[in-house]
């Protein structure tokens, strides 16, 4: 009994995984999409633990067009990641108010990686710490300026758009670095729960559904807010 409850509990997950990267699959989504596709107003950061590339997604789980779109211009300090599920593990959850922010924030996460590895390669080398040879610090294949990017470009879109009442969820709080850069106006901090890697899918997917909850119950109150208010007579 408890072998077939392993062997089923193991097909459901692999089954969510697959499931998850179809719908991962494609280019960008509109609002109207994320929400036929029943997605809250999030955005996924995904780390590689292999080499620190951070990989962005609408939807919680990723596919293979997202990487190609993604790292269009790989070299040997920025390789053309795996799509291997052990590689990837969730680094935040930017929740937001509206489906329109989410996308606005996904775009500018995309656009901001493009600028700096198609346009300004130069000019984004020389901000990044370098080795003795005078290449980007690494470690084996990590270079951690990448998740230092990312963080700082999350925290750049936030700002530059105004996005208010966002909430960014992190594997680890400290990831976020100093509060100072961060609008206070705009944006909560909070920690992950504690889970397994393998469940990743699982955890990710609950708090999906917990953000349309709260998001539809606050569409709701708006609405009732609305209809309290007395008819203005011109």
């Amino acid at each position: 009994m408890e072998k077939r409850m392993r062997k089923f509990l193991k097909d459901h997950l692999k089954t969510r995984k697959i499931l998850g990267a179809r719908i991962a699959q494609g280019g960008v989504k509109k609002p109207v999409d994320l929400m036929k596709l029943q997605m809250a107003p999030q955005v996924f950061l995904f780390k590689n633990l292999f080499t620190g590339q951070v990989l962005y997604s609408q939807v919680p789980a990723y596919h293979q067009d997202q990487i190609d779109a993604q790292f269009p211009n790989p070299n040997w300090q920025n390789r053309k990641p795996s799509r291997r599920n052990d590689l990837w593990r969730i680094m935040c959850v930017a929740t937001f108010a509206s489906h329109e922010y989410a996308v606005a924030a996904y775009k500018g996460l995309v656009q901001l990686r493009e600028v700096r590895d198609l346009h300004q390669p130069k000019e984004a080398k020389q901000l990044r710490k370098k080795n003795e040879e005078g290449h980007t610090w690494y470690s084996g294949q990590f270079r951690p300026t990448y998740q230092q990017e990312a963080v700082a470009d999350l925290a750049h879109v936030i700002d530059e758009f105004e996005l208010e009442n966002t909430k960014l969820t992190w594997e680890n709080v400290w990831r976020k670095g100093e509060d100072k850069h961060w609008r206070g106006d705009l944006v909560t901090h909070d920690t992950l729960p504690p889970f397994n890697p393998r469940d990743q899918t699982v955890m990710l997917d609950s708090l999906r559904e917990k953000a349309i909850k709260a998001f539809a119950e606050e569409r709701n109150q708006q609405g009732l807010q609305q209809q309290e208010q007395p008819n203005v007579v011109a």
